[in-house]
């Protein structure tokens, strides 16, 4: 087994140009680049908005996330299934915040998830 610490090192632009296939540039390594700069900006984005996240304000935030989720369970318990638009109305939230309700109901297996295709697919 070779000693990995006197391995060559690459360089990570080498490392990607020679899993890009060669090193020419070309549409695979720009989008890749440009898929990394969006990565970097949302990881910035995301560590800038955690630096405002208080331990108080978490936890209103998961006082908050009860309250939701606890009549999300209600409306599921008397309707017995909706859609997430359906229940994103109902709670007065957007649709894709009714996603990650459902998604969060359903990994404590508090629900069982579905997915359908749209009329609009």
């Amino acid at each position: 087994m070779a000693d990995q610490d006197n391995a060559p090192r690459m360089n990570p632009m080498d490392m990607m140009k020679k899993m890009m296939g060669g090193g020419g540039g070309g549409m695979p390594m720009e989008m890749c680049m440009n898929m990394c700069t969006q990565m970097t900006r949302s990881i910035a984005q995301t560590s800038e908005l955690a630096a405002y996240a208080t331990p108080e304000l978490r936890g209103l935030f998961e006082t908050w996330l009860a309250e939701v989720e606890q009549e999300a369970m209600k409306i599921l318990t008397g309707n017995g299934s909706v859609t997430a638009p359906e229940l994103a109305t109902q709670l007065g939230i957007s649709p894709e915040s009714a996603v990650f309700i459902i998604a969060r109901l359903a990994r404590s297996d508090r629900v069982e998830a579905g997915a359908r295709l749209t009329d609009d697919s």
